[in-house]
């Protein structure tokens, strides 16, 4: 025994407590998981996590099972190569199975089988057309829409030099309407 009495005890409880919540809050996440790693890194701990991957756990299960959360696993999976070659090796051999199984009823006849082989294998050539056309459409709403601007510009200068011009015309009118008065000899300005 360290020799606390139960208020010393309390207090500091009360004080860790008081900053975990603190943490919390602020959403600092508090690693209880460190140094749990190591025993993931035994060769035993390889197996088990390459198993699971094999087994198509995902990244969220396979963290549940170690006993920790998915960021978690994802910060071990980027510091300790060794993890992450684990769940990349396992996870690898499922997708050649899955691939394999595909292939396989693809070549049975399997006409989704073989849709979605081909749209993903030979994307160029059977991809869906839809995207394409939408793409073409939106180019070409773009460029009537630049045509539009470009009309409306004109049409707007067109419009200023036609007030313009009517301008002159009324004070040509107006100067024309003006009675011109001859100047008798006798008369001085």
């Amino acid at each position: 025994m360290l020799g606390f009495d139960s208020l010393t005890c309390y207090y500091i409880l009360l004080q860790v407590v008081h900053w975990a919540a603190f943490y919390c809050w602020k959403g600092v996440s508090i690693d209880v998981a460190k140094g749990k790693y190591e025993e993931w890194l035994t060769a035993e701990g390889l197996i088990l996590l390459e198993g699971w991957a094999r087994d198509g756990l995902t990244d969220e299960q396979i963290a549940k099972n170690i006993g920790i959360k998915r960021p978690t696993l994802y910060e071990w999976k980027k510091s300790h190569p060794d993890i992450s070659d684990a769940l990349k090796k396992g996870k690898a051999v499922i997708d050649y199975e899955v691939e394999n199984a595909l292939l396989k009823n693809a070549l049975e006849g399997d006409t989704t089988a073989q849709i979605f082989w081909l749209k993903n294998r030979r994307a160029d050539m059977w991809r869906n057309k839809v995207e394409t056309n939408q793409k073409q459409q939106n180019r070409l709403l773009e460029a009537q829409a630049d045509a539009a601007v470009a009309k409306a510009k004109i049409l707007a200068d067109s419009a200023n030099k036609l007030s313009g011009n009517i301008k002159n015309n009324e004070l040509l009118k107006a100067l024309v309407e003006v009675p011109i008065v001859e100047k008798d000899e006798g008369d001085s300005l």
